[in-house]
């Protein structure tokens, strides 16, 4: 039981490092599709005018639309805001810190527990 404990909280570390270290960064007032072409991200996020937001997967502009596999696009005359993943030193810090003070609480709870034992 305990050997499953302890792989299920690594998983759970892992997803956590694999979702704070990275947030969604807006792109600057440059031109979307000199942007798409230069940098050539693996994954964009797209707001329309209607407000919806669609993830672009390996994006590429075709005329004057941003084109994804699998027949998605999105005209670039409707994209408002265009993101990009990219990695965030504040929320990987702010990980560590909690991930140490996790450790530290659990640590001080075995030495209390085999010290003064019931």
């Amino acid at each position: 039981m305990t050997r499953y404990r302890a792989r299920a909280v690594l998983l759970l570390l892992l997803l956590l490092n694999l979702t704070a270290c990275s947030t969604w960064q807006s792109v600057g007032p440059v031109s979307l599709s000199q942007f798409i072409e230069v940098e050539q991200p693996d994954r964009v996020r797209v707001t329309t005018q209607g407000e919806s937001q669609v993830e672009l997967e390996n994006p590429s502009v075709e005329g004057d639309e941003l084109v994804a596999p699998g027949d998605r696009s999105v005209p670039l005359g409707e994209i408002l805001m265009l993101e990009v993943r990219e990695f965030s030193m504040d929320r990987t810090a702010l990980l560590l810190v909690g991930v140490a003070a996790g450790v530290l609480v659990v640590a001080v709870a075995v030495v209390v527990a085999t010290s003064f034992p019931l």
